[in-house]
């Protein structure tokens, strides 16, 4: 819940019918409810001890085998076309899928041109290649190194996600058939950052100086 990058966007491209399946529509990743990750952080600070085998090493946590059918993965445009439903969209499991090959080529030639008019487009190669590859992972060092367990398990965790999505971030969204930029509530989001940043860089004992 709460997302404000990732599921914005592609509600929006579903909610103003832009948005099809990318390539055959069968790569599989892996969710993690913020729930999740946040138990994730707390109980590998309690692993940082003596000997502890966590000890120097990278972990990552996912909703692990609550996941459909007791995988570590599920389909993400199976479960993506979920959430666009279920805010009130139209299913686009049943519209045409775009082939890979042809996304990369369009996607390439707008890069090219998004340079020479200095914006960017909604499409480009990053984007393609994120929605069509294969990106779940194997908990299993993070369950014998952490002792690490969901405790918000897939399902309830995804309904809860698209319900909050109905309720707060549909009664927000506007349509909108631009081809630039990003959903509002992520630009909202990276602004606020950028901001921070500033407010930082500016800051006693800053390395950041004004030149006049």
């Amino acid at each position: 819940p709460r997302d404000n990058l990732f599921l914005p966007n592609i509600l929006e491209n579903a909610g103003n019918g832009r948005l099809r399946v990318f390539g055959p529509g069968e790569n599989r990743i892996c969710f993690t409810h913020v729930d999740n990750y946040c138990h994730g952080l707390i109980i590998a600070e309690r692993a940082l001890v003596p000997k502890s085998p966590a000890l120097g090493k990278f972990y990552i946590v996912t909703d692990g085998k609550t996941h459909p059918d007791g995988q570590q993965y599920l389909n993400f445009w199976n479960e993506l076309d979920r959430a666009i439903v279920g805010v009130g969209f139209d299913s686009i499991t049943a519209k045409t899928h775009l082939p890979t090959w042809f996304l990369l080529v369009v996607a390439f030639f707008a890069e090219i041109v998004a340079s020479l008019l200095r914006t960017k487009f909604k499409l480009n190669v990053f984007n393609v290649k994120v929605l069509t590859m294969h990106r779940w992972f194997d908990i299993a060092n993070a369950e014998r190194d952490l002792n690490y367990a969901p405790i918000i398990d897939y399902e309830p965790g995804w309904t809860e996600t698209i319900t909050w999505f109905k309720d707060n971030w549909l009664p927000t969204f506007r349509r909108n058939t631009s081809l630039f930029g990003i959903a509002d509530q992520s630009q909202q989001k990276i602004d606020i950052q950028e901001i921070s940043a500033l407010g930082a860089g500016n800051q006693p004992g800053s390395n950041n100086k004004k030149v006049d």
